[in-house]
């Protein structure tokens, strides 16, 4: 499930977020594109506003999974 999906179901908009996160709209939405390049106290918030731990937003959310062929 991508990110901005999750925040979607959560009823969370770049709109609130973006200001609690201390960020522009527009870098948010860059964020939101790669959320790999997010700073780990945003990371954090993002996950209280979630209500998930840190391992499952890593593992669904904020790391790509890497094909090793």
């Amino acid at each position: 499930m991508r990110l901005k999906k999750a925040l979607k179901e959560k009823k969370l908009s770049v709109d609130m977020l973006a200001p609690r996160l201390g960020l522009s709209r527009p870098t948010l939405f860059k964020y939101l594109d790669n959320p790999e390049e997010f700073k780990i106290k945003h990371f954090k918030t993002i996950i209280k506003y979630l209500e998930i731990t840190e391992r499952e937003a890593l593992i669904n959310y904020f790391i790509k999974a890497k094909s090793y062929e």
